[in-house]
């Protein structure tokens, strides 16, 4: 250093030291005219977590002086039909930056518009909350379960800005658990779609995690499980959890490249909590009413359907659904793909995984199989159709009644099936798989992060088989329209036999029942062509005899169906808007299919279904 100071600079030195002067100071003049950055910063205060309220306020800096619009969400990512936030909030106000009271107009059920008149904006308000799911928020003495739509405004004008969160008055033995990044203290997410998509679950939660490596990296997967059982069962639903992320990731190859390089399950296993599960970019919420001994670890089936989300549907997005609009309801037609083939893979991957024994997944197989198969609503719509009737269903509140079970069918069951026979059809026509598939779309779609449509999936599906043809006819037929394959000669050429499971088994059509007093009402409509729907009972009606039997309970009806033939007729006599009615209940051959393992399977058939069946995370160590 003395050398530097005993030296003197040169005559070129000093032109240079000159020229970065000037441009120093032209420099410091631009930032003295650039205004400071636009942000939006919250505050969430817990103090009275007792009342189930939270005071919550946001502040907006740089406003540009005028009127600014404030709004509370219609719509939560992962769900796709309408959710009126607004009815949850109270006690809103609006001041200025030194606290004076600014007027707050309301212009409509969800929207606010305040005028301002200096850099900062300051919006207050409370929120009730009390429904504990993938949707809402739930704050109690126990936790605060934050869906950010249902918790936080935002003002659409300030979506492209940072967002930053802190948490007071919070009960000292909670922690915040989250896919924000933590930052001296604050939650902080890039923008407004990255803090709308990060839920939050604040409590005295159990954390535990696993590393597991992905093409060179190591990530971070953790549970925040916020349960009433021990430790050791938190170890245990870590051991399957752990099992099911290695089959996941052997369909895909990798794994996303989480933010931060984590992952988190915000899992909620309580009492007055509703079943639920909602994927998140890099987490996700599942929640449900049982504990893991109460429902013997079932949890895990929701855990690995929203960590199949991971890929599909939060980067493998369809176009339809991107951007995400908060304010409205968002219809797709592919949701036979992004939920149903998730529901057939969260269930395939538990087999693989040794959670399912291949009985127990059989059974999944036939639950869905079965209930797509005697769905009359399939006269009406394909897989597309359906899912564009989620704007409605998808946990949507209506007050009149519908008649969903005789012209609706899940997008979730329905596209589980059609994956399941798409997966069947690749193996036994091309000795290819949907696995294939769904690796493609990764790598096209997904790592790439570009919206598809159902032109790119019909591309791909032809690119896999190598047969366009093939590719053509599945999405006119099996997606645009409500053709099956044929599962029975599919299932033959794995070694199994689909068949009646109960062929001399009398069937009257599956309805529900309740009782009132000593009466047995139905409680569901008829479907279509059953027994009770030719004999004109309707939902509510009461019934009163069948056969020999007086009916007052559902174990009067299943004594009276119990040696009953297909074909008999038995006589009925229900009421109906008071009026009493006798008639025949014409019992038909129940429907019901079973899958029996055909024990002269060939050893190409028995290929073929250890291929579909058995665990492929093998295939991570030679990657």
């Amino acid at each position: 250093m003395d050398q530097l100071r005993q030296s003197q600079p040169s005559r070129s030195t000093e032109k240079v030291i000159g020229k970065f002067s000037l441009l120093a100071t032209a420099l410091l003049a631009a930032l003295l005219n650039v205004s400071v950055a636009a942000e939006v910063n919250y505050q969430l205060d817990l103090a009275q977590v007792k009342q189930q309220q939270a005071e919550i306020t946001m502040r907006l800096t740089n406003v540009e002086k005028g009127p600014v619009t404030i709004v509370m969400a219609s719509a939560s990512p992962g769900r796709y039909a309408r959710h009126d936030f607004a009815k949850n909030i109270f006690d809103l106000r609006a001041f200025d930056a030194e606290a004076k009271p600014l007027q707050l107009t309301r212009t409509s059920a969800a929207t606010w518009q305040v005028v301002a008149d200096s850099k900062d904006i300051v919006v207050k308000y409370r929120l009730f909350a009390d429904h504990a799911d993938g949707t809402y928020s739930q704050i109690d003495r126990r936790h605060a379960h934050l869906n950010i739509p249902a918790t936080f405004m935002f003002a659409p004008a300030f979506a492209a800005e940072p967002v930053n969160l802190s948490i007071v008055n919070k009960p000292q033995q909670w922690r915040v658990a989250s896919q924000l990044t933590q930052v001296q203290g604050q939650w902080r997410a890039k923008n407004l779609d990255d803090f709308m998509d990060s839920p939050l679950e604040i409590s005295e939660h159990q954390w535990l995690s696993f590393t597991q490596a992905s093409h060179g990296n190591n990530y971070q997967i953790n549970i925040a499980l916020h349960h009433q059982g021990t430790v050791a069962q938190g170890e245990h639903l870590k051991t399957l959890v752990q099992a099911f992320v290695k089959e996941q990731q052997a369909i895909f190859g990798d794994l996303p490249d989480f933010a931060g390089k984590q992952y988190t399950f915000l899992a909620d296993y309580l009492p007055a909590v509703a079943s639920d599960g909602m994927e998140h970019r890099n987490s996700t919420v599942v929640t449900d009413d049982r504990s893991l001994l109460q429902a013997e670890y079932a949890q895990v089936e929701t855990m690995s359907h929203e960590f199949f989300h991971a890929w599909n549907v939060e980067r493998i997005r369809p176009k339809s659904l991107q951007p995400f609009d908060f304010t409205k309801t968002n219809m797709s037609d592919l949701l036979w793909y992004a939920e149903g083939f998730t529901n057939y893979y969260g269930k395939l991957a538990l087999k693989r995984s040794g959670y399912f024994s291949q009985d127990a997944y059989f059974e999944q197989v036939l639950k869905a199989l079965n209930r797509t198969l005697q769905a009359p609503g399939r006269r009406f719509h394909g897989p597309a159709g359906m899912s564009q009737q989620a704007v409605f269903v998808d946990a949507g509140v209506s007050v009149d009644p519908t008649d969903y079970g005789n012209n609706y069918l899940s997008y979730y069951t329905y596209g589980e099936v059609v994956a399941l026979g798409l997966d069947l059809q690749l193996r036994v026509k091309f000795g290819r798989s949907l696995d294939q598939l769904m690796r493609q779309m990764w790598v096209l779609y997904g790592k790439t992060e570009i919206p598809y449509d159902a032109t790119d999936l019909q591309k791909q599906l032809a690119a896999v088989s190598g047969d366009a043809k093939f590719a053509e006819r599945f999405f006119n037929e099996q997606v645009n329209q409500s053709q099956l394959p044929d599962f029975k000669a599919l299932f033959a050429e794995l070694g199994l036999r689909l068949q009646l499971a109960e062929p001399n088994k009398a069937f009257a059509g599956g309805v529900n029942f309740r009782n009132e007093g000593a009466a047995l009402l139905l409680a569901s409509r008829p479907l279509v062509n059953s027994a009770w729907a030719n004999a004109g009972v309707g939902i509510g009606d009461t019934l009163l005899q069948l056969g020999e039997y007086p009916i007052s309970t559902e174990q009067d009806v299943q004594l009276a169906l119990k040696n009953a033939k297909p074909g008999e007729k038995l006589t009925l006599k229900y009421q109906q808007k008071g009026e009493v009615i006798v008639t025949e209940l014409v019992l038909s051959q129940d429907p019901k299919l079973t899958l029996v393992v055909d024990e002269q399977a060939t050893a190409e058939q028995l290929k073929r279904r250890n291929d579909w069946l058995n665990s492929q995370a093998v295939s991570l160590a030679v990657m």
